[in-house]
């Protein structure tokens, strides 16, 4: 099996998990500055066995999207390209 990995983007920070490659523990990765994302995912993507990315969707306390929403959008849909 390979690992999975979570994406928390933040506006300044992101951070990142990932689990062992049985997939049964998470464990914290890194906190990377928004800036070097990309950098460090190319590395990690070419270290690492990785079968999921999972990135994290933050609502209000209505249960409607919360502000940072459109900006994780266009981050995951970079991160497709």
């Amino acid at each position: 099996m390979a690992r999975i990995l979570a994406i928390d983007y933040g506006e300044k920070r992101i951070g990142l998990a990932h689990t062992d490659e049985s997939q049964i523990i998470a464990s914290p990765l890194e906190t990377i500055d928004r800036k070097e994302i990309f950098h460090y995912l190319h590395d990690y993507l070419n270290k690492e066995d990785v079968d999921a990315i999972v990135i994290g969707d933050p609502k209000t306390l209505n249960n409607k999207p919360a502000e940072i929403s459109k900006k994780i959008k266009l981050f995951i849909d970079k991160l497709k390209k």
